[in-house]
């Protein structure tokens, strides 16, 4: 005998994931018009985690926001850590990720948090930092982007893991109040660290790509 809510509970799952995939052909056929500008639909973006990323590894990600990146990161990872600091995004993401055992939900400043994250990984290593206050129900904490003292954190550590890919979102809107307390350092300064690293680096929509 089926179970109705059960039945209903996957009634809603898959007209979601309809809405979704209607919303992403909309999103993608509108593209052109913008003449492929930035920001690219969210499963573009999606696309360049995917080639860069280290599947079958661990993920960390800053700005948990509604989970959906969360959600494709865990399809393929052994462990994906996500970082939110907005309570309510926080608890939203608990309850969409209560059945995955490979997601672990965290709250609170990426910039307090990262450091003990990373101390427990070992292996190969993918981070995803999107932690930047982009306005809505987004965080807003006390600097508009953490980029400069996760990337401190990440550099510390980098003799834990085997190879590490650290990807940046919105690589648009470095060098932007540069000068101002707590808003996102220059563009060349994420060159800068890449470099001195030993890291390779690109850019693909967006997103500053930065692996060894």
């Amino acid at each position: 005998m089926s179970n109705p809510a059960s039945d209903r509970g996957g009634m809603r799952a898959r007209a979601s994931q309809l809405r979704t995939q209607g919303f992403h052909a909309r999103t993608l056929a509108r593209w052109p018009l913008r003449g492929y500008s930035v920001p690219a639909p969210q499963h573009v973006k999606l696309g360049v985690l995917r080639r860069y990323g280290h599947a079958g590894g661990t993920w960390v990600e800053t700005g948990t926001y509604l989970g959906d990146t969360t959600a494709v990161l865990a399809r393929t990872a052994l462990r994906v850590h996500t970082i939110e600091p907005s309570a309510d995004l926080a608890q939203r993401a608990r309850q969409r990720f209560v059945d995955h055992p490979n997601v672990t939900i965290h709250e609170g400043l990426s910039e307090d948090l990262l450091p003990g994250i990373l101390d427990t990984i070992d292996g190969t290593l993918s981070l995803w930092l999107d932690g930047h206050a982009s306005g809505g129900i987004t965080h807003t904490g006390p600097v508009v982007t953490p980029i400069r003292e996760e990337l401190a954190a990440i550099e510390q550590r980098l003799d834990r893991w085997d190879s590490v890919t650290v990807l940046v979102d919105d690589f648009r809107g470095f060098g932007a109040l540069a000068g101002e307390e707590g808003a996102y350092p220059s563009r060349s300064s994420l060159v800068q660290w890449a470099d001195r690293c030993g890291f390779g680096w690109t850019v693909e929509h967006d997103i500053f790509v930065a692996f060894r």
